[in-house]
């Protein structure tokens, strides 16, 4: 008689690895189809392109690291696909990317997910951590930068964590944080911008509920996981008196019901009893709460689910033996972690700050209908910073594509604001109207509106008034500035000087500019030839090009000269900054002296130049 020996505990499953698989991908295509549609219908078809891509790009990258895995082992290619499933953690991985996701950094951090978080460690089956999880962490560590953008710059968490420090006891405050996501029930169905997989908790419930009952997935681990999420945020709702809305709140945001469904279950970074695994969950659903009040992050659900990866082991070994004899002690672990972590969530909660009425929450105490925003006047205005992309000429009329810093640039975003401003032969704007709105969705893009635009029409001087849109006073501003640049390019007086004197040590663009040092030649005459690579508007607004200068020093750290080698930003705009007119500006400057003017209609090309000369000093 054969006998077949495997590690205890020994169950009989109807369902083989594949069929759960491709059970699990099915559910999460459906919950990516529901991203799909939001985003089509609310922001339109280059949304849905930039979703697939990730998910495509993801796909192709961790399939490849198989591949090559494979190859590297000598192993049959095939068979090790079909039974390392790397679909499956790049789907998941895609699921937990905001839509603004470069590419690039999509590819890099799914090639090390599965690099990193699986095969070092064996391959499927013997990972640690959860390798979707271990890539998502790799993309917050590394690629931050790489995220911001029209509709990811502020979710439900980010909203919490960073404007209202995850506790509201205010009632007017509550209000206005509620209205800014659309409200719990809004929340719950999941028509909110943020990750592509990790909105709808009513949709992910839904796929959990059928995933648990084909077995898929085990219904314990979600189960406890999002109850004690809502147990402890009730309990700190009813110790701080935030509300009822306080708990649900938590349970329906930051991608905890995505986390609890698709990542915790996970059997292979997870306890094998089922003991085991309402203790992982509890213990997710603690550290998340934690990570959330006290370490003031939004991500409590990616991090819980990692750090009880690593004590998965600790918890198998403590309750290691015959799952009947080892129940009591299962039982005294649950209970003892419970108090533990309900203590520590409280004594977490009481050293937070409220959120006051006072506090910067974006969202006004009052209507801002009556806000009036001068062209000339307003001193806001005067530091956003805009430029003309693209003009076409029709018949008597001009339309200028500007480019203007809005909310979401002036607090640290990637993306500006993009406009189209008309103006005919008679220096009057004909109408003004926006092509993306990059402010924060819900609140800034209320500006893309027919009655706050038809304010500017007949327009024929910078010195005029409209009203700002209530709750959006920046992003209204954002379109004055880009109408005055229109103006400015079309000849008339924008109030601003034909050049722009900016200033060297406290210009916030100047700083963010990255350029470096390629190459440098001592010339034997007592001068240094530097080329220098510097962003410029291109690669700002996502291009990997970058404008190439030849900056010449001398002994003393002066500027002898400065070339533009390589220009690589808006054609007949942003070159106006390269001309030897403007360069030939820089000769003499040092670091200390150097004061220089921005070319009008040129602005970022105009800083290119000043960073690329300052690198050059700067050796």
């Amino acid at each position: 008689m054969k006998f077949t020996f495997n590690p205890a505990p020994n169950y009989k499953c109807k369902l083989s690895t594949q069929q759960i698989m491709r059970e699990l991908a099915i559910g999460l295509l459906v919950v990516y189809a529901f991203s799909l549609f939001y985003y089509g219908t609310q922001y339109g078809g280059a949304y849905v392109t930039q979703a697939l891509l990730i998910m495509l790009v993801s796909l192709v990258s961790a399939c490849a690291v198989e591949v090559l895995w494979a190859l590297a082992t000598k192993q049959n290619v095939l068979n090790f696909i079909k039974t390392s499933f790397p679909f499956i953690t790049a789907m998941i991985f895609a699921l937990m990317l905001p839509i603004s996701t470069s590419l690039y950094a999509v590819a890099i951090s799914s090639a090390m997910a599965i690099l990193f978080g699986k095969l070092v460690f064996g391959g499927f089956g013997q990972n640690i951590f959860n390798p979707a999880a271990v890539g998502r962490a790799i993309i917050f560590a590394a690629f931050t930068a790489s995220t911001t953008d029209i509709v990811t710059s502020v979710t439900p968490t980010t909203l919490m964590a960073g404007q209202y420090h995850w506790l509201v006891t205010d009632a007017s405050l509550a209000n206005q944080l509620l209205d800014s996501v659309g409200g719990l029930g809004n929340l719950f169905i999941g028509m909110y911008p943020g990750a592509l997989g990790e909105t709808s908790a009513l949709l992910i419930g839904l796929v959990g509920i059928v995933l648990a009952y084909r077995k898929v997935i085990d219904w314990r681990v979600p189960t406890v996981y999002i109850s004690t999420v809502f147990v402890l945020t009730a309990c700190i709702a009813l110790f701080t008196g935030a509300g009822i809305w306080y708990p649900f709140y938590h349970i329906l945001s930051g991608g905890l019901f995505f986390g609890a469904v698709f990542m915790a279950t996970d059997p292979v970074t997870s306890p094998t009893s089922a003991a085991g695994r309402c203790i992982f969950a509890l213990g997710c659903g603690i550290l998340t709460v934690l990570i959330r009040v006290k370490a003031n992050l939004p991500e409590g659900v990616l991090y819980s689910i990692l750090i009880m990866n690593s004590l998965s082991p600790m918890i198998e070994r403590a309750l290691d033996g015959e799952q009947r004899k080892t129940m009591k002690k299962a039982i005294k672990m649950f209970a003892s972690t419970a108090v533990v972590g309900l203590a520590a969530c409280l004594l977490a909660i009481s050293v937070v700050e409220p959120a006051s009425a006072s506090a910067d929450t974006n969202v006004p105490s009052a209507p801002e209908a009556a806000v009036k925003i001068n062209g000339i006047s307003d001193p806001y205005v005067a530091t956003l910073m805009a430029e003309v992309t693209d003009t076409q000429t029709n018949g008597s009329e001009t339309t200028y594509t500007v480019q203007a810093d809005g909310f979401a640039i002036m607090n640290g975003g990637e993306k500006a604001n993009i406009f189209k401003v008309t103006l005919n032969d008679s220096n009057e704007v004909v109408k003004v109207e926006a092509v993306e709105v990059n402010d924060t969705p819900t609140i800034g893009d209320k500006i893309n509106d027919d009655a706050f635009f038809a304010q500017f029409a007949g327009v024929n001087a910078a010195d005029f008034t409209v009203d700002a849109v209530s709750g959006a006073t920046y992003s209204s501003k954002s379109a004055v500035r880009a109408v005055l640049a229109a103006m400015e390019a079309h000849g008339m007086d924008a109030g601003f000087s034909a050049k722009q004197e900016v200033s060297i040590a406290d210009d916030e663009l100047v700083k963010k500019i990255e350029a470096s040092v390629k190459d440098s030649k001592d010339n034997g005459d007592g001068t240094t030839t530097y080329t220098v690579d510097a962003q410029g508007f291109a690669a700002i607004n996502g291009g990997s090009d970058l404008n190439e200068f030849t900056v010449v020093v001398d002994a003393n750290k002066a500027v002898v000269s400065v070339e533009c080698s390589k220009f690589v930003d808006t054609a007949s705009i942003g070159d106006q900054a390269t001309t030897a007119d403007y360069l030939g500006k820089f000769a003499g400057a040092t670091a200390d002296t150097m004061v220089s003017d921005v070319v009008s209609g040129a602005t970022y090309t105009s800083k290119s130049v000043i960073k690329a000369v300052l690198t050059a000093l700067a050796e």
